[in-house]
């Protein structure tokens, strides 16, 4: 967790150096749309809108991850409960044997 966010600091870090000292300014045109903007501010912009999409689009695979290990877990607490049965069942046959053992014909 710490090395993540550590990572995306320094990826913030870079971006933002990348884009002051790339300051002139640009055109930018789609279709017939344009306009002139800094080109640190594009930049940025950029970055961000790419952050958002990528962090939109691996939700259907973190929801899934999360459905599988939450079953994972739930089998997990049933062969533990199986577990604790089995031991006790154990315990019972040893105390009912160690009992017969006892008892004086």
């Amino acid at each position: 967790m710490q090395k993540t966010f550590i990572g995306i600091l320094l990826v913030i870090l870079g971006v933002v150096l990348f884009a002051l000292n790339n300051s002139s300014v640009v055109s930018i045109n789609f279709w017939k749309w344009g306009i002139e903007s800094n080109l640190s501010l594009v930049i940025i912009i950029a970055v961000t809108f790419g952050a958002i999409t990528s962090f939109i689009l691996s939700l259907p695979y973190r929801a899934k991850k999360n459905h599988e290990i939450k079953n994972r877990d739930k089998s997990i607490k049933q062969l533990e409960n199986q577990i604790h049965q089995l031991e006790n069942k154990i315990k019972y046959a040893l105390d009912e044997k160690s009992n017969e053992q006892k008892v004086p014909n």
